[in-house]
């Protein structure tokens, strides 16, 4: 019995060191929008995965591959001139869903941590993914959109400010949410 009890003592001691060594928790935003219109108009709005600047005001153009088949690309510029590059896992027009992930994120600059500097991407997440769909409610049209990701800081230990949790579920739900307003003030005119 005392040999089980140092066992489960060593072992909560270790417990820290072990959580600490696991590296940052995955986040997650979802946002929705009801929008007063059919969900053939609204899925039409947003269905072409190489024309995001169709339907997301922050994205000036669009280099897309591969129409909406899966494994197709596309490369958004924003406004301001930073990229992201993105490529399609996942496409059902009959259910009018899509799921993509980014896989690559121009620079916005570096940040200095302690004399050490870190590259901030324009886009403060990494190893993000993302789900959009619409489905019918109440006459109108659901419109939501999911993303899994982590931060941009990979290290152990206190990120700065630029690449930790907090600034990335902020860029992630902002971006959600002012693209989602605005295909509602769009579509329901």
């Amino acid at each position: 019995m005392k040999k089980w009890l140092n066992l489960i003592v060593v072992s909560l001691a270790f417990l820290p060191a072990l959580v600490f060594a696991h590296g940052a928790p995955r986040l997650q935003v979802e946002e929705s929008i009801v929008i007063n219109a059919a969900p053939a108009t609204v899925w039409q709005a947003i269905n072409d995965f190489g024309k995001a600047e169709a339907w997301i005001p922050v994205v000036e153009s669009t280099e897309s591959e591969g129409g909406n088949a899966p494994g197709a690309t596309r490369t958004l510029t924003l406004k301001g001139g930073a990229t992201i590059s993105e490529k399609l896992k996942k496409y059902d027009d009959e259910k009018m869903s899509f799921m993509y992930q980014i896989t690559d994120i121009s620079s916005a600059g570096e940040v200095d941590d302690h004399g050490e500097m870190h590259e901030v991407p324009a886009f403060p997440v990494s190893k993000y993914k993302s789900w959009v769909s619409v489905e019918a409610t109440d006459g109108g049209s659901k419109v939501t959109w999911l993303g899994k990701f982590f931060r941009a800081y990979h290290g152990n230990g206190h990120p700065p400010k630029e690449l930790d949790d907090d600034t990335a579920k902020k860029a992630v739900t902002g971006l959600y949410q002012s693209t989602l307003a605005d295909l509602k003030t769009k579509l329901e005119k």
